[in-house]
């Protein structure tokens, strides 16, 4: 049963790659600097961390047929998580002070993403 599981992990995880490049150089089109792609802290990964305009963007990519399953994908313990982690690497680049933004970016729903910007979290002003 477990051997069942491996190819369709690894498809998974392979979607997820392409999907987090697809979503990194839309990014780059739209005026981002990528800070960081799958930037580890001990809260846990991000998928993306871009800035623009002073803000720091978490992007939390999701590979989904509907702008709504990426949506649904995004729990709140998701959140909490991705929320500790942004603040870790805002302290480790040196950016405490610049707001934080957390962006949705569902790649697969079209011939574009859809980005989402601000969807959760606004813990910090703008």
């Amino acid at each position: 049963m477990k051997e069942a599981r491996q190819p369709k992990r690894r498809l998974a995880e392979a979607r997820g790659r392409r999907a987090e490049l697809v979503a990194m150089l839309w990014l780059m089109a739209k005026g981002y600097r990528i800070l960081g792609r799958r930037c580890r802290t001990p809260f846990g990964e991000v998928d993306l961390a871009a800035m623009k305009s002073g803000v720091l963007a978490i992007v939390e990519v999701k590979a989904r047929d509907s702008e709504i399953a990426g949506q649904d994908a995004l729990g709140a313990r998701q959140q909490e998580r991705l929320g500790a982690a942004a603040l870790a690497l805002a302290k480790r680049w040196r950016l405490e002070r610049a707001p934080i933004r957390y962006d949705l970016m569902v790649v697969g729903v079209g011939p574009l993403p859809v980005h989402r910007r601000g969807v959760w979290g606004l813990d910090r002003p703008f």
